[in-house]
């Protein structure tokens, strides 16, 4: 079976075509994967950047994504049959950081995180969805964005930004955001109302805009509490703060968000799909044999949307 693997803390991450195919158990589904995407988590498990924080069954393959086919369900299954289109996502430690999607087969829970693919999404969008997509989901919950309200989002132009800019559009929020000259087009086509400069002073322009202060803050960006701060300086008192990353601290209004797994979330991200109410950009596709060059692009380049990963 070929997949991309990371197989020592002291190689870079490669192809192989030599791992065995999945067991499966007697609720698991075998799913032949036909596309996947990249994730920041992604990158930071090639590099070795969670060495010692948590531990790593070599090989790992990487790979958080998926949409394929299901080849065979275990007799315990309900609700799926060989020959199922789905999609979902695996957690990037099951305890241990080791089993990944960017594979030709994988084993996965039938009631974990995986649903029906809906017939109106392909496979390529529908693979780079679900683990940006349900954080998203996660942050616009928390911050309670609804018709009339002011969210500030840093990070728009990316995987997790750009979904949650079309949530909170199609909720009726007034959505501002950063970006560069080269971006409005993508961000207002998103659902963002006001583009600031990026290369500007952030918190001046948004208080000019909005002098009482923002609704609501979703930071993608930000890796520490003292860097979101610097953002959380636009929020209204009283005002609501996300991040994805774990920087938003702690305190009332304060919310650190991620991807839930299970059914649920994936079958009201199946919905939102279906209905048309998420749309899933994608900046660039790659082939597996290529996923290297497409973990580069990640970290290396300025990101617009997800990239997709597909395997013929």
């Amino acid at each position: 079976m070929r997949a991309f693997t990371l197989d020592s803390f002291d190689a870079a991450p490669g192809l192989r075509e030599d791992l065995a195919a999945p067991a499966v158990g007697d609720g698991d589904l075998l799913i032949r994967v036909r596309a996947s995407s990249v994730n920041p988590v992604d990158t930071l498990i090639a590099a070795g950047v969670l060495e010692g924080m948590v531990e790593h069954e070599f090989p790992v393959v990487l790979g958080r994504d998926f949409a394929g086919v299901v080849e065979q369900a275990g007799p315990a299954v309900t609700g799926y049959a060989a020959g199922d289109e789905v999609f979902g996502w695996v957690p990037y430690a099951g305890p241990t950081v080791h089993l990944g999607t960017w594979a030709e087969l994988i084993a996965v829970s039938h009631d974990g995180s995986v649903a029906h693919r809906p017939a109106a999404v392909g496979a390529r969008q529908a693979g780079a969805a679900p683990l940006a997509a349900l954080t998203a989901v996660a942050a616009h919950d928390a911050l309670g964005v609804r018709e009339g309200t002011t969210l500030l989002v840093v990070g728009a132009t990316g995987g997790v930004g750009s979904f949650a800019v079309q949530l909170a559009a199609r909720a009726g929020a007034v959505v501002i955001a950063p970006g560069l000259p080269e971006d409005e087009d993508y961000l207002r086509g998103l659902g963002v109302t006001e583009v600031l400069d990026r290369g500007g002073d952030l918190l001046a322009s948004a208080r000019a805009r909005f002098p009482d202060g923002v609704d609501a803050l979703l930071d993608v960006v930000s890796r520490s509490a003292e860097a979101l701060d610097a953002y959380a300086g636009a929020v209204r008192d009283g005002g609501r703060v996300a991040s994805p990353v774990g920087a938003a601290g702690e305190g009332p209004g304060r919310s650190n968000v991620g991807a839930v797994p299970g059914p649920d979330g994936m079958a009201r991200l199946a919905g939102l799909l279906d209905a048309g109410d998420l749309t899933v950009p994608i900046q660039a596709t790659h082939e597996l044999a290529d996923a290297g060059e497409a973990l580069e692009a990640l970290s290396g380049r300025h990101t617009r949307g997800k990239r997709a990963l597909t395997l013929p």
